[in-house]
């Protein structure tokens, strides 16, 4: 417990230097490299690496903490952190074969991934040719492994199945495409494949949480072992939204006790009853987006601990998920209200907040309708349709 604390207050201790660099990460349109080689030193991005691999093989409580400290200082840093964690952690569940390529390989392995499955595969011998391109693929610049979706075919070169391909980034072209509002530093780009190759065993299809059927055996399992897959792709990623909403207030708050409000009596924000009314708001709702943050993550923590996570409780993790981001975005809205137009100018990191999280909280696995509808479904006991997996 002692040295998962510790990493939340390395992480807390990054933020001058991320929010230094802010602005150069959005220039450039990926983290800087500074940026990353500090996360390398304080041993954050591993934090979801079991143990056997290297990795810390942290609490998922401890993960979202740590992006959230990051993001206070930048959060497309924050956000690259998070995906490439959980991708490594996603390779995890790979075959034995394909963990060994990842893992026992020299340097360490960096992911990056975009899951929606694409159609450009065939099947041949020992394995599939692949071509198509993936978007949204946050911190493929700094990766050199990509988990691509596609669809997986059967004995018959059928494709029957969909699923995931690991590809070394080497096999693979970046197309420079990430120009965006939000997340201006991630390098989200277009990942195109021409013709590649895939091995059978770094195939891996999403009807099974664990490829390798042995894996229980093959060494002693950690708790992150036991999580469960779609829960955590879906929870890992609300850990910056929950710190550029915690930054944000603080920001505000402090903005508030140096501006008066124009063409009123009050020379300090502070003082005005509306200002305190909408603050207070403000606050309880990232308290209220906090809990429900935490509350998936000790349902995550508990499945961790050997605890079976039953469906329902599966699905109130995704609800918890898209609720938060929700709360969370709508609270940062309050607060640049409450600051009105000086939020905006470049020298703010108000403005950037706002920017990010608007665009972090509408990812896909985060879009409260759906996260809703699924958790709803979950609550009055119908089918599960509209997802293969919860």
């Amino acid at each position: 417990m002692n040295s998962e604390l510790e990493f939340i207050a390395k992480a807390a201790e990054l933020r001058p230097l991320l929010a230094k660099n802010a602005a150069q990460s959005e220039a450039d349109r990926r983290i800087v490299e500074e940026n990353m080689r500090a996360l390398e030193d304080a041993g954050l991005m591993e934090l979801m690496v079991p143990k056997r691999f290297g990795g810390h093989g942290v609490r998922m409580e401890t993960m979202l903490r740590v992006a959230a400290e990051l993001a206070k200082g930048c959060p497309s840093t924050a956000w690259v952190q998070t995906v490439m964690n959980i991708s490594a952690w996603f390779a995890t569940r790979a075959s034995w074969q394909a963990q060994q390529d990842m893992f026992n390989a020299a340097g360490r392995p960096r992911l990056c991934g975009s899951l929606e499955p694409t159609r450009n595969i065939r099947a041949v011998k020992g394995g599939a040719i692949v071509s198509g391109r993936w978007d949204f693929t946050s911190g493929c610049w700094h990766s050199n492994w990509c988990i691509c979706g596609v669809p997986i075919p059967d004995e018959n070169g059928q494709a029957t199945d969909s699923g995931w391909a690991f590809i070394p980034m080497a096999d693979l072209r970046i197309e420079d495409s990430w120009h965006a509002a939000g997340m201006k530093g991630t390098g989200s780009c277009i990942v195109v494949a021409e013709e590649v190759f895939v091995p059978a065993h770094r195939l891996m299809s999403l009807r099974g949480e664990h490829v390798d059927e042995a894996w229980q055996t093959r060494h002693r399992p950690e708790p992150c072992d036991y999580w469960p897959l779609k829960p955590v792709l879906v929870l890992g990623l609300i850990g910056p939204i929950l710190g550029i909403a915690e930054a944000a207030l603080e920001a505000v708050a402090e903005q508030t006790h140096l501006r008066g409000i124009k063409y009123t009596v009050y020379s300090r924000k502070s003082d005005s009853p509306v200002v305190q009314h909408h603050f207070a708001k403000a606050a309880l709702m990232v308290d209220t987006a906090r809990f429900h943050i935490m509350r998936a993550a000790a349902d995550v923590d508990c499945a961790g601990a050997g605890a079976e996570m039953d469906p329902i409780t599966r699905a109130r993790v995704r609800g918890d998920s898209g609720y938060a981001a929700e709360v969370a975005r709508e609270a940062v809205e309050l607060l640049v209200s409450i600051t009105g137009g000086s939020a905006f100018p470049e020298s703010n990191p108000l403005q950037r907040y706002w920017r990010d999280i608007g665009s972090a909280s509408r990812h896909a696995s985060l879009t409260a309708m759906t996260d809703f509808e699924i958790y709803g479904r979950a609550l009055l006991g119908r089918e599960a349709n509209i997802t293969h997996i919860v």
